[in-house]
């Protein structure tokens, strides 16, 4: 028997040698019970067409297994792979840099030039061959700023056309319809060959692996059910006997409802577990405990001594040895 602290194991003595053998025992206030636990699924998803066409092929069957990234089906996309084509083409061409560069060099050579003659003709004293002069030079310059500027024109083109390519490759995507975990292909909706609109089904992927234990805590037992709070749980189906209903889990309340049943005092806790060989079985029934630190459960062992707290136990724990 493990050494806990002074007063509890007093405690434990008296309920042992008191001889009631249906007297709680203190070892229940480490366990707070959850009561209407269901299992259910937390991934489950129903993979839908993001666009209308026709579908051109399934890649799985109901039953198989599928990883993350995999296609389950894809969307006739010929017309898109022909855009992604051209606007590929268009986001390697830089013809209109180079030569806007190549504008730009020629129109520069020609300002310099017509500079270096308006220079020369100043000596001459005729005032008219000087503003003739000048008047050249500027539309020189001119045509050499709007050589400069259209560098700037085709380097935007161009990068419109990288961003159109992205864009394109994007589009293409939505064609396929991806799965987004590993999973189990539990539903096709659609065959081969058939049309969808946007947003039809295409199948269902469910993965197991984790689950949620969704059930209700009394309000005495609300401080105790806090998000990161250890719990214990088990499959439980009435009546019937099934494979792993000894095995036990852990796992961790991942969710509380912030807002209580007025009419039945009980509020909303979710935990995640992780569900090995798939023993938990989404849709049946589970018993969940909380299980409390060895502090916390001393202090509650004084709040059922005195009353504090309502003797409910769970018949697991009642039948413990």
């Amino acid at each position: 028997m493990r050494k806990i602290a002074g007063g509890l194991c007093l405690m434990l003595v008296a309920a042992i040698s008191g001889g009631d053998e249906t007297a709680p025992r203190v070892e229940s206030t480490r366990l707070v019970p959850v009561e209407e636990c269901r299992i259910t699924l937390l991934d489950h998803v129903t993979l839908a067409s993001d666009r209308a066409g026709i579908i051109k092929s399934l890649e799985f069957k109901e039953g198989q297994t599928v990883t993350v990234g995999s296609r389950i089906a894809l969307i006739a996309d010929e017309v898109a792979r022909a855009n992604l084509a051209v606007a590929e083409k268009k986001a390697k061409n830089e013809v209109e840099v180079k030569f806007a560069k190549v504008a730009r060099d020629a129109a520069e050579k020609e300002f310099r030039m017509m500079e270096k003659m308006a220079e020369e003709s100043s000596k001459d004293s005729v005032d008219r061959l000087q503003a003739v002069a000048q008047a050249e030079v500027d539309k020189a310059k001119l045509a050499r700023d709007k050589a400069v500027l259209s560098i700037d024109h085709a380097v935007h083109e161009l990068e419109l056309a990288k961003l159109n390519y992205e864009v394109t490759a994007a589009e293409l995507k939505t064609y396929s319809i991806i799965s987004d975990f590993d999973g189990v292909v539990t539903r096709i909706f659609k065959k081969k060959g058939e049309a969808v609109r946007q947003g039809d089904p295409v199948a269902e992927i469910i993965n197991t692996n984790r689950v949620r234990i969704e059930g209700r805590v009394r309000l005495a037992a609300l401080p105790y059910a806090t998000q990161g709070a250890k719990v214990l749980v088990k499959l439980s189906v009435e009546d019937i006997d099934l494979p792993g209903e000894d095995v036990e889990f852990e796992g961790r309340i991942t969710f509380v409802d912030p807002v209580s049943d007025p009419v039945d005092l009980t509020t909303r806790v979710y935990a995640e577990v992780q569900n090995r060989d798939n023993i938990l079985r989404p849709g049946l029934e589970a018993q969940m405990e909380i299980e409390l630190d060895e502090q916390t459960a001393l202090k509650r062992s004084r709040l059922l001594e005195q009353g504090k707290v309502p003797k409910r136990v769970s018949s697991r724990t009642a039948e413990r040895p």
